[in-house]
């Protein structure tokens, strides 16, 4: 069940993604308090949250913003996702069923959807994705680290997705990953997703400036 501090979290990383609150934007606890309708303190628990998830900053004497992007940090979060998301397939593979098989090609379909480009939308598909794939491995902690990794991707992708005015970048298609699962081909999953991987960094770099 949701508590208030899960929906105000909500709320702000909403407000974020689709630029109502922007990069450097102070955010100012009586205004935001104001904004949603709540009161200070899950307020304030909400923002600390928000801290750790990297879409807030707080500064000495300023008090708390919305974080900067910066090109550095995404070519860090996509080396990470390099490492965490083979090792979920591989983790997987074993023990993925026919039901798990059926449960991600649905998921795929609503994250190549046009629905996708919203960010908000887009974290709970992503995060469906892989627990179903990890649903029968009992890797708790490994879902988590690649959930915790995602939340701060997501920031970019949703940034992403307004640079072109509302539509996903041109990747490799998550069907393929579909694929390779189908066939249990490890060596084509670790390719299909480094390419798009790579591609997903070609574009920061360009579009990107630290």
């Amino acid at each position: 069940m949701s508590t208030l501090v899960d929906k105000i979290v909500q709320a702000i990383r909403r407000d974020i993604y689709n630029g109502n609150l922007e990069a450097g934007e102070p955010l100012k606890q009586v205004e935001l308090a104001n904004r949603y309708g709540v009161s200070p303190i899950p307020l304030r628990e909400a923002l600390q949250r928000l801290q750790v998830e990297g879409l807030v900053e707080y500064f000495a004497y300023r008090g708390a913003i919305v974080a900067r992007t910066k090109k550095s940090e995404i070519i860090d979060i996509v080396g990470i996702r390099n490492v965490l998301e083979p090792l979920a397939f591989q983790m997987a593979l074993p023990t993925l069923d026919d039901e798990q098989l059926a449960r991600l090609t649905v998921l795929t379909d609503e994250l190549e959807s046009p629905q996708a480009s919203d960010a908000a939308y887009f974290m709970v598909k992503i995060f469906d994705y892989y627990a179903v794939l990890l649903a029968k491995a009992q890797r708790p902690l490994l879902l988590e680290m690649i959930q915790t990794n995602l939340k701060r991707a997501i920031r970019y992708y949703a940034e992403v997705v307004r640079r072109l005015d509302g539509q996903q970048p041109l990747l490799p298609s998550r069907h393929e990953y579909l694929e390779a699962l189908r066939r249990r081909d490890m060596n084509r999953l670790v390719t299909v997703l480094e390419n798009r991987h790579a591609s997903y960094v070609s574009f920061i770099e360009k579009h990107f400036k630290d």
